[in-house]
């Protein structure tokens, strides 16, 4: 199951972030991740359920996806995420980025407006659970 076919279950308008995350060093994607959490289009609408996807498919349990991460926020995208970009670029979360881009692609972000976020993001990651018996690689910590 890919992003477009997923997003589409929601019968809403999907739109995608500008940019995509595509560094090739932590300094870098830090600077992309704030960049593209600061746009305009992720300062502006509130209430949204996004996915996070690559450019080529990755091996699930069962199947294969490019979804890497499924979420929601009440907020705006920059406000959801714009303040993690230094974590997301150390450590762990890090050689996880790297890995991703290396091997799939840059990640791109898509995301709906829904009036429901919390529960669109919940029938979003119940779907793709049903598809590959797993959820997206990001949606863990470890």
């Amino acid at each position: 199951m890919n992003h477009g076919e997923l997003l589409a279950t929601l019968g809403v308008q999907v739109k995608v972030l500008p940019e995509g995350l595509n560094a090739k060093n932590q300094d870098d994607f830090e600077r992309q991740f704030q960049r593209i959490f600061s746009c305009p289009q992720a300062r502006d609408e509130r209430g949204v359920v996004y996915v996070w996807a690559t450019l080529k498919p990755i091996p699930r349990l069962k199947s294969e996806s490019n979804i890497v991460y499924i979420g929601q926020t009440r907020n705006t995208l920059f406000e959801r995420h714009h303040r993690y970009a230094s974590l997301e670029a150390s450590g762990d979360n890090w050689r996880r980025y790297k890995h991703i881009i290396d091997n799939y692609g840059p990640i791109s972000v898509r995301y709906a407006v829904h009036p429901s976020p919390e529960k669109a993001e919940r029938d979003l990651l119940k779907r793709y659970f049903d598809e590959h018996l797993e959820i997206p690689p990001l949606n863990r910590r470890s």
